[in-house]
């Protein structure tokens, strides 16, 4: 449902884009025909030319506007029809510059601008396309009538014509600046938005969606990060593994549902009981990273009989009106020079196995030598 919403939204959106250049393009296309009207009223453009002009460009001005309106366009590759309506309009300046090179700069302007809005071609071949041709046309109407070209300022009434050529032109350009910006604009505040999507991503991938602290290779990341810094700083670091004991049980007592809700409360109590330059993982299943830094073994051992202690006596059985106690077995190691991750991660769940096999609720340390 929500992808057929937001489909809509997204054709609604293309549609009131699509109507919203057409206007514009109305409303450009009637000041130009205003102003061709006066160059005809002042004697500079024939009245045939003036109509030959105003039928072509009425008929594919109602074509596009039948094209929004059915729906018609929006099914095109090119949903606004900006290459179609270039096209007409280049055909256009064109023919008024081969047959009235008297108003021939009202007909060059038109071109350029024409040109300008091509930065809206979604295909930049397209546009280049379009820009090549329009050159290569201009060029050779231009060989063709250049002697003929005037710009129709020997009269007042020309002289106005003209300065209104000018602002429309310019209003034109300004608008197009505008529209510009606003593009830049709105692409300033979708790539924000993608770097705010990409990182939220990002963090997800190395979170356990269960606990909400880092999953298995957000932690393994942790580690790896903190080797290169003991590495560097030669401080002592040390990683602890924490298991739950017997959390199957608490699966097959209570079922899966408050095992996870175990799992939730379990995370929550490392995080608690860790300083903050510590790093808190699921390791996997009902086991946990602690990656504690500049922490020797002996420091490391008492926060985590601290931990331990902590969870033995945390009130598990009032969340579950039950008798339900939790306890925790560790197994911790200390890093040393030019070994590997897997390495200490390897001593430190031989520790672990050790402090299960001595009855569990511990902390076992590594065998030292």
């Amino acid at each position: 449902m929500a992808t057929s919403h937001d489909s809509a939204a997204g054709r609604q959106r293309r549609i009131r884009r699509a109507w919203l250049q057409h206007y514009f393009d109305l409303i450009s296309h009637l000041y130009i025909f205003l102003l061709l009207v006066g160059f005809c009223i002042v004697g500079y453009l024939p009245e045939a030319v003036l109509g030959a002009y105003g039928l072509w460009t009425g008929a594919w001005l109602a074509f596009i506007s039948w094209a929004h309106a059915s729906g018609w366009s929006l099914h095109r590759r090119d949903p606004g029809l900006l290459a179609i309506q270039q096209g007409c309009t280049i055909l256009g300046a064109l023919g008024l510059l081969l047959v009235a090179p008297q108003v021939g700069p009202l007909a060059l302007l038109m071109l350029i601008i024409c040109c300008a809005d091509g930065y809206m071609l979604a295909n930049r071949r397209t546009y280049a396309l379009i820009w090549s041709l329009t050159l290569l046309a201009t060029a050779t109407v231009m060989l063709y009538v250049g002697p003929l070209l005037r710009m129709p300022t020997d009269t007042l009434a020309g002289q106005l014509l003209c300065v209104g050529l000018v602002a429309g032109a310019m209003g034109r350009s300004l608008l197009l600046v505008q529209r510009l910006r606003r593009t830049q604009q709105e692409l300033r505040i979708a790539q924000h938005k993608l770097g705010v999507a990409l990182a939220q991503i990002e963090s997800l991938s190395r979170s356990d969606e269960l606990t909400g602290v880092a999953n298995r290779r957000g932690i393994v990341e942790s580690l790896e990060r903190q080797f290169e810094s003991g590495r560097r700083s030669r401080q002592p670091f040390c990683v602890a593994l924490i298991d739950l004991d017997h959390f199957r049980r608490v699966n097959e007592h209570y079922g899966h549902p408050m095992g996870d809700r175990v799992l939730r409360v379990f995370g929550g109590l490392l995080v608690a009981h860790s300083r903050a330059v510590d790093r808190v993982g699921r390791y996997g299943g009902e086991e946990f990273m602690l990656v504690l830094p500049d922490t020797p073994l002996s420091q490391a051992t008492e926060a985590l009989e601290r931990v331990r202690q902590s969870i033995a006596a945390n009130e598990w059985g009032s969340m579950t009106g039950t008798q339900l106690g939790v306890t925790a077995t560790v197994g911790v190691a200390q890093y040393r020079p030019g070994e590997s991750t897997e390495a200490l991660i390897r001593r430190a769940e031989e520790a672990l196995l050790r402090g299960k096999a001595a009855g569990r609720n511990q902390v076992a340390v590594e065998r030292v030598g």
